[in-house]
């Protein structure tokens, strides 16, 4: 809805310009007609009516063309909306399912007592694991739904990015540690500071930090780094882990190299919440190419105050 928003001001901004261009130049060629002769004051009624229809006219046509190019783009964020909800309702059945089945398998043997007693401290705790991943999915998609709508108002202050940053690898420090990885940290004592929602601004960061871990294979490289540049607070985690497919844009809600969306692997709804966090507060997130033995980075760029 942001990026309706800016393109009808683009184009309202546009279609304005060249509207007083052409006006411009109408004016124009009439001041010029008028010094060539001079003409009674008949000729000039009649040539200052001529440039005002010529005037209305444009003006006009401008509004057409501007109705119709609104037209046109709210048509098509409708129907990528629908397409989007669609897609939505697909994955979230699909991802839902297998560990639904799962939990009330598990619960009904529980009930007809075909678990022996020493093994259902196991079953009891696949059901929690389960449960947690369920609801881990509709957290998400939640998060991703909020972020969407106009009625969401984040908390604006002004938040430190190294601070931050570094709470967010000592949070997922174990689990790093759990998956072999002992990630370079880069991060300066100073601070840059940026205006946005700090909780909305750790999600974005946490959810780049798990990736490492959960959407690699263990024992990798990984760097997290911090710094300044051209004004911008640039936030960089780069790995070694497993290549993102040119042809995939894994921005893109539901969209994640598990091919076959295997439960436990991910919802593809991470990176596209954190993109909808970095664009709310005016930043931009890409990934950019890598050296030194990485394979991919995540680049977040964010204004700095």
């Amino acid at each position: 809805m942001i990026k309706l928003r800016r393109k009808i001001v683009v184009w309202f901004l546009v279609i304005t310009f060249a509207a007083g261009i052409l006006n411009a130049v109408v004016d124009g060629v009439f001041d010029i007609f008028m010094q060539s002769f001079e003409p009674d004051e008949a000729h000039i009624l009649i040539s200052a009516a001529v440039v005002l229809l010529i005037s209305i006219v444009i003006f006009v046509m401008s509004g057409v063309v501007f109705y119709l190019i609104v037209k046109k783009a709210v048509q098509e964020e409708s129907e990528r909306q629908v397409r989007e909800k669609d897609l939505i309702y697909a994955a979230v059945a699909h991802d839902l399912k297998t560990p639904m089945t799962s939990v009330q398998g598990f619960a009904k043997a529980l009930s007809d007592g075909k678990i022996l007693p020493e093994d259902q401290q196991e079953t009891f705790d696949l059901i929690y694991r389960k449960s947690n991943s369920m609801n881990e999915m509709v957290n998400t998609l939640f998060e991703y739904a909020k972020l969407g709508t106009d009625k969401y108002k984040p908390v604006m202050s002004q938040v430190n990015i190294c601070s931050l940053v570094r709470d967010v690898v000592a949070e997922n420090y174990c689990d790093f540690e759990e998956h072999g990885i002992e990630p370079e940290i880069d991060i300066p004592d100073d601070e840059i500071v940026v205006q946005g929602d700090k909780n909305d601004l750790k999600r974005a960061v946490t959810n780049l930090a798990v990736n490492v871990y959960k959407h690699n294979p263990d024992v990798i490289t990984a760097k997290i780094s911090v710094y300044e540049e051209n004004g911008k607070a640039v936030i960089r985690i780069a790995d070694s882990g497993s290549e993102i497919p040119t042809e995939m844009d894994i921005f893109e809600p539901f969209v994640t190299e598990n091919a076959s969306r295997t439960p436990g692997q991910g919802t593809g709804l991470g990176l596209a919440v954190t993109k909808r966090i970095i664009e709310r507060f005016g930043g931009r997130i890409y990934t950019a190419p890598c050296s030194d033995g990485f394979t991919k980075a995540f680049v977040i760029e964010l204004r700095e105050i």
